[in-house]
């Protein structure tokens, strides 16, 4: 009976050191011994002394770094406070007691929980007692102990060896910390141990072998209020009430919510095992956002573009009472019977509406212009007319829908001297300016937006820019040319960093000695002064078959005809007034007739190839701006001074066949048909711009060409060297 119990305690031992039989061996010295002796195996310092590092027959084995005179601490015991075993220096064993009787062997299958209480009524203090007896002084001196380690003092060395030979081995492995697997397969041994485990373990928890102590004990939860499905509700108030829903008020909300516009918003992190979480990026999700509508009162909706949007067709509506007949003769609804009996032609001009506001009010016209795609829109520059003026710029943009208020106005610092519309976008307006800039607005903005700017740095002129025109280089590039007071002539192309870039084309020289075209009087004898001042260019007209040619009016009276392939010089040049060229004309009908007005109080037609002047029409001053009808090939109109003369070339070229005055002290400075021919817009001094509707004048001929021809040539009756060289041109030209 005491062998199977010390075979047992011998079997219960060894499976409490199964698990660390790499790191102890032990020996079993008897059955009939009460005690099994476990010796612990060599630590990691002890097997250091094994070894022997010996390089070139020398012992180069490094010391011990402990100090033997003073015991170590075992890394496998406990606290000194728990210490029940005293400790030698050289300690290399582990005593354990194993019981060798009887009852010891049916104890071991199970727990028992010892628990030692004092109480604290038991214990006496001696007060009596001097508690700081044995305690030193702060400024008692302290022997030096000695350290528990010490480094062997290193002698210097005076030399090294030119080889070192280092052995690496690999060290043996130290198991820090272990995690066992507590999941098996049904069904195999481990799983069986483990579900007696678990058995046992709800045996002693909830089980008949649960002995625990148990105290109740009451404490504070906080409150919570609870209601029923019974509880009732007030019931809300209901009332009849009508709500109307216009056609502007659905196309209003189907226009916002097409302007919704996705929003990407940040997603959670999704982790895939592929890859690391550091290198996934946040998932974004798209969500429709619809603009806010604006506030409801006044103050927050009067400067919102969809209020202001239906307020001009508001004011579109409204205008239309007042000058719905006006509009009707203007967009030629209501036109003369050719048939009636008492038709004349006398070239009558009957007033539709001025444009004209508070704004605008005593702001000289500078220059006016057509938009291309919509005939009925029309941007208008205020600069000065007078060079000592002061005054500021400003753009209004006019619809004839609307002859009341401007539909746009932008304001400026400086003067504005030209405006045109673009071709292939008819949104954006090419802007000339009295300092020299050009700048490109985009008119569907009702505040200033500016598509294209040119800087000082980019751009040589400070001068006043009298031309801005649009050309196309191909169906989709298009650019503004531009002349200035200076003679330059540039080519300005805008770039995506909303900038213009600034290209020479050309540089217009003085002209001296004698010139084809006009003859003048002889200029008086110049002195021989170095100094050079090259004419302001005021005028400019495209070529209508050549793209790359056009002709220049410049203030000299001299016309230039200049290519884009020649940079430095012109092709051809004549004199055409004995002033200031203000404008040149391209006749409808026949491109190789043009029309150009001065300061010299003149209109003079020319022949493209022809040295002198066709005929010329005498005017009361000087003439700003001279037009032909786009419906009738001989009817042409001009203004000068405060005097509006309408010229019928096939009737009468000594005097015109109707003149029409303004007010005293105005002047008018620009001229215009509408694209209809019956319509004429006239601008002046004073801000305003005139439209009226041309009545009583001759029914238009089928052959318009031919009807123009026969114009030129009874002018030309008395100059038969003129009818010669007219007769060369038009058998060579095609």
């Amino acid at each position: 009976m005491e062998a199977s119990s010390e075979a047992h305690a011998v079997k219960s031992a060894k499976s409490m050191i199964g698990d660390q039989s790499s790191f102890f061996y032990s020996t079993i010295e008897g059955l009939g011994e009460s005690q099994v002796k476990l010796k612990a195996a060599p630590s990691l310092l002890e097997k250091r002394k094994m070894f022997k590092v010996v390089v070139d027959h020398e012992d180069l084995t490094p010391d011990d770094i402990t100090d033997p005179d003073f015991a170590s601490m075992d890394p496998m015991a406990g606290h000194a406070a728990f210490e029940t075993r005293s400790r030698s220096r050289d300690e290399t064993q582990i005593k354990l007691s194993i019981s060798t009787s009887a009852g010891a062997a049916t104890e071991s299958t199970t727990m028992k929980v010892y628990a030692t209480t004092i109480n604290l009524d038991d214990i006496h203090i001696d007060y009596t007692l001097n508690t700081e007896e044995g305690i030193l002084d702060a400024d008692a001196v302290l022997d030096q102990a000695p350290s528990a380690f010490y480094l062997p003092k290193m002698i210097p060395v005076t030399s090294y060896p030119k080889e070192i030979f280092v052995i690496l081995k690999e060290s043996q492995t130290q198991f820090l910390f272990g995690l066992p697997s507590i999941s098996y397969e049904k069904g195999t041994p481990e799983a069986n141990i483990v579900e007696d485990e678990n058995t046992y373990y709800e045996y002693i928890t909830v089980g008949k072998g649960r002995n625990r102590k148990m105290v109740h004990e009451e404490t504070q939860t906080k409150a919570s209020i609870t209601q029923t499905r019974h509880t009732m509700a007030t019931r809300p108030q209901k009332k009849n009430a009508i709500v109307f829903a216009s056609m502007w008020d659905m196309h209003d909300t189907y226009a916002r919510l097409a302007r919704a516009k996705e929003v990407e918003e940040e997603d959670e992190m999704v982790l895939y095992q592929s890859a690391a979480p550091a290198m996934l990026r946040k998932k974004k999700k798209k969500t429709a956002a619809v603009e806010k509508k604006g506030g409801k009162t006044f103050d927050e909706i009067v400067s919102t573009p969809e209020f202001l949007d239906a307020v001009l067709l508001t004011e579109r509506v409204l205008a239309s009472l007042e000058y719905g007949d006006a509009q009707k003769k203007f967009r030629g609804l209501i036109q003369m019977d050719p048939l009636s009996l008492d038709l004349v032609y006398i070239y009558t001009l009957k007033p539709l509406w001025t444009f004209e506001c508070a704004d605008t009010a005593n702001r000289p016209i500078t220059s006016i212009s057509f938009n291309a795609k919509n005939p009925n829109i029309l941007a208008v520059g205020h600069g000065k007319f007078a060079y000592a003026e002061q005054c500021q710029g400003m753009i209004c943009v006019w619809c004839t829908k609307n002859p009341c208020k401007p539909e746009r106005l932008y304001r400026f610092k400086c003067p504005v001297t030209s405006v045109s519309f673009s071709e292939k976008n008819p949104n954006w307006l090419a802007c000339g300016f009295w300092n020299g800039d050009v700048m490109i607005l985009d008119i569907t903005s009702y505040a200033i937006k500016t598509m294209a700017t040119s800087h000082r740095d980019t751009n040589p002129c400070f001068e006043p820019m009298w031309v801005t025109n649009w050309r196309a280089l191909d169906r989709d590039i298009e650019y503004v040319m531009t002349t200035c007071e200076d003679g330059r002539i540039n080519r300005f192309t805008s770039t995506k960093t909303h900038e213009f870039l600034c290209t020479p084309m050309m540089r217009v020289s003085t002209v001296e000695g004698k010139l084809k075209g006009l003859e003048t009087a002889k200029t008086c004898l110049k002195m021989d002064v170095p100094i050079t001042r090259y004419p302001g260019v005021l005028c400019m007209m495209w070529h209508p078959s050549i793209s790359h040619i056009y002709y220049v009016g410049t203030d000299e009276g001299c016309i230039h005809k200049c290519s884009t392939h020649y940079l430095n010089q012109h092709i051809d040049v004549f004199r055409a007034h004995a002033g200031p060229v203000y404008g040149i004309e391209l006749s409808p009908f026949n491109k190789h007739l043009f029309v150009s007005c001065g300061a010299d109080n003149a209109v003079r037609l020319w022949i493209e190839g022809m040295d002198d002047m066709i005929m010329t029409l005498l005017c009361p001053a000087a003439v700003y701006g001279v037009a032909f009808c786009p419906v009738n090939a001989t009817i042409l109109i001009s203004v000068s001074g405060n005097v509006l003369s309408v010229w019928d070339l096939r009737r009468k070229t000594h005097i015109p066949c109707a003149e029409y005055t303004f007010s005293t002290g105005v002047v008018l400075t620009y001229i215009s048909f509408s694209p209809s021919g019956d319509n004429v817009f006239v601008g002046d001094t004073q801000g305003r711009i005139h439209t009226f509707h041309m009545e009583d004048t001759p029914i238009p001929p089928y052959y318009q060409r031919l009807m123009l021809d026969d114009a030129i040539r009874k002018a030309l009756c008395t100059r038969p060297q003129m009818l010669k060289q007219l007769d060369k041109l038009d058998k060579m030209r095609p």
